[in-house]
């Protein structure tokens, strides 16, 4: 006879009760896990839900430690204790005596996430042997036809296979106000939600600062990582109880913290490698002038300043990566920094590495996964932000613009669905550039050589060309999804290539570039 209780035995009948798969020792040690770190609680209510413990104390524990996560507090014994007497139930499943000694169990395991494995599959086993059951009885019914019985057998076995045997449950709206009242209780008296940048104040005025899940999106050689590094590193110093998480999963860890000192120094990087050129009898040689020096010396003091708040992760560090890597990077660098904070950076999403175990038919469900992927860590984060660089989408036939809208965002129509914010990146067309020049009552260009280009785009395909010469590019950043109190916009920035750094225009600067320079010839605009 079949029973979903315990093993027991009858000596008279001589009858054994086979209980339903489950681990009554897996339960404890993920249970004591959550009680001692949190990371572990944290990992253990996003993985779990109340039917994947089978032993109905444990249930009533993971209930109180759920309930306590989502009020952002830690899952502390004392707390938990009082929580199960409020629902007077303290008695019912052991005291705080049972629940004090779940702490030893956790001490036999240092990797709660082969506990979590064993939960699930014996919630997947038990409940193939509901399953199972149901279809006994309907089949020992004797059925006119049997056809209906397989398809439902086979339906409620695709179920359990996408669902790992998860079942619904209803929240209560009392726990739904108390995640609000938390919120509000974290925020309150303060400007923004998210973390601070310095330089693009739109960032915090428009969006409360960067939060959530943010997605960049731009054409090749545009400058989406320099502008990612930029505003992690402004945030590292205008937050310092913040820390960076630098996913890097095209370019190495030496290559990004040498843009990262590229920022901070304002050097170029031959300037930054070989020190000025000079033009000599014998020949032309490198060294650092004293100006350059000092610019190298300030960069460093930043950096050590930063400290190990600043983590690059590339994929020599971590050959495989998905959300649950991550998400333990994250939490071991908040950890060892002591940061309630973290901003995550992922260069760049085209690149994250597809679940081996998955097939796709093409790559725009392969993007969809990965969407996937950058969510469950949105989800993990709150209200911190996570800044996915994204490509864009080549342009067709005679359409020039490149990431010119939505659109444009590769892993369309979920890429830009699932982001909070979607930030589109491009260098203006030279036509665009040459009214926004003429608007800002700009000094003529004139070009020694002709220019292969219709005659109306001339003028901004100089002026282009002009500024490129001295390592600058006019770039628009638009906005053109923001929710949850963030506001659309668009500005113009000018883009120092060489120097990885983004600043507001400064059209007198340039100005005066414009008339410093003697090798025009051919005036444009007269």
């Amino acid at each position: 006879m079949i029973n979903p209780g315990n093993i027991t035995s009858d000596m008279t009948t001589e009858t054994k009760f086979i209980a339903s798969p489950h681990s009554k020792e897996s339960e404890m040690i993920v249970l004591g896990c959550m009680t001692i770190k949190d990371s572990d609680m944290k990992l253990g209510v996003l993985e779990l839900d109340e039917s994947d413990f089978y032993h109905e104390e444990h249930r009533s524990i993971f209930q109180s430690i759920k309930f306590l996560h989502k009020q952002g507090k830690p899952a502390d014994i004392h707390l938990i204790c009082e929580r199960l007497k409020d629902e007077g139930i303290l008695k019912s499943v052991g005291g705080a005596a049972y629940i004090t000694s779940l702490a030893q169990y956790a001490g036999t395991s240092s990797h709660i996430e082969e506990y979590i494995s064993i939960l699930k599959q014996k919630t997947i086993l038990r409940n193939l042997v509901s399953n199972t059951r149901k279809m006994e009885r309907h089949a020992l019914e004797n059925p006119d036809d049997p056809i209906p019985l397989i398809e439902e057998f086979q339906n409620s076995l695709k179920g359990i296979e996408q669902h790992y045997g998860k079942r619904v449950s209803l929240v209560k709206v009392e726990d739904r106000l108390s995640q609000i009242d938390g919120l509000r209780n974290s925020f309150e008296g303060k400007k923004y939600l998210g973390l601070r940048v310095k330089s693009i104040e739109e960032f915090n005025e428009n969006l409360l600062g960067l939060r959530k899940l943010m997605l960049l999106a731009a054409a090749p050689n545009v400058g989406k990582t320099a502008l990612t590094i930029q505003l992690a590193l402004e945030t590292l110093l205008m937050e310092p109880d913040a820390c960076l998480a630098y996913f890097s999963l095209e370019m190495t860890s030496i290559e990004i913290f040498a843009r990262m000192n590229l920022y901070l120094s304002e050097l170029d990087f031959r300037s930054f490698i070989f020190g000025k050129r000079i033009d000599s009898d014998l020949g032309i040689t490198s060294s650092f002038t004293e100006e350059e020096y000092n610019r190298i010396k300030h960069s460093k003091e930043i950096l050590k300043q930063i400290g190990d708040r600043l983590q690059i992760i590339d994929m020599n560090s971590c050959p495989y990566l998905d959300s649950r890597t991550a998400l333990n990077y994250i939490e071991t660098i908040k950890k060892e920094t002591k940061c309630k904070r973290a901003i995550v950076i992922i260069d760049y999403l085209q690149v994250w590495p597809i679940n081996p175990n998955f097939r796709y038919l093409n790559e725009l469900e392969a993007d969809k996964w990965r969407i996937g992927e950058m969510k469950k860590i949105r989800d993990f984060l709150n209200e911190d932000p996570i800044l996915v660089i994204s490509e864009a989408r080549k342009p067709s036939g005679n359409n020039d613009i490149w990431g010119g809208d939505l659109s444009d965002v590769m892993g369309s129509a979920r890429g830009t669905y699932t982001p909070d914010v979607v930030m589109l990146l491009s260098q203006l067309k030279p036509k665009t550039l040459q009214k926004i020049w003429e608007k800002n009552s700009m000094p003529s260009i004139t070009i020694d050589e002709e220019i292969d280009c219709q005659q109306e785009e001339r003028g901004g395909f100089a002026i282009k060309d002009f500024l490129a010469k001295r390592g600058i590019a006019i770039c628009k950043l638009e906005v053109p999804k923001a929710r949850d109190g963030m506001n659309k916009f668009s500005i113009l920035l000018q883009f120092h290539f060489h120097k990885n750094i983004f600043k507001k225009i400064d059209w007198k600067g340039i100005k005066a570039l414009v008339k410093s320079s003697d090798k025009n010839k051919k005036h444009l605009f007269e």
